[in-house]
């Protein structure tokens, strides 16, 4: 188990004791709860972004935009380029 060096206002570390005394754990174990509270807050809302975005790709997002990943045909629909001038 890692240690870690933590610098605080004193108000604030004065907090982090309470909150730790309410919760009947040391001020270590509170702070480790809170940064693995944070972590898998981090894993769930990454997890439901990257489930969003494969609905995106499926085409079966509901959000009122036509999502196309071909890029040949998502701008199928505005016709030919006008031929390009040559400046020799």
């Amino acid at each position: 188990m890692s240690q870690v060096t933590i610098y605080l206002e004193s108000e604030t570390l004065e907090l982090a004791k309470a909150c730790a005394a309410g919760a009947k754990l040391s001020v270590s174990k509170w702070f480790a709860q809170k940064v693995e509270s944070e972590r898998d807050h981090m894993r769930t809302d990454r997890t439901a972004f990257w489930r969003y975005i494969d609905t995106l790709r499926d085409g079966q997002a509901d959000d009122g935009m036509d999502f196309v990943l071909d890029p040949a045909q998502r701008h199928a629909d505005l016709g030919q380029d006008a031929p390009r001038a040559s400046f020799d």
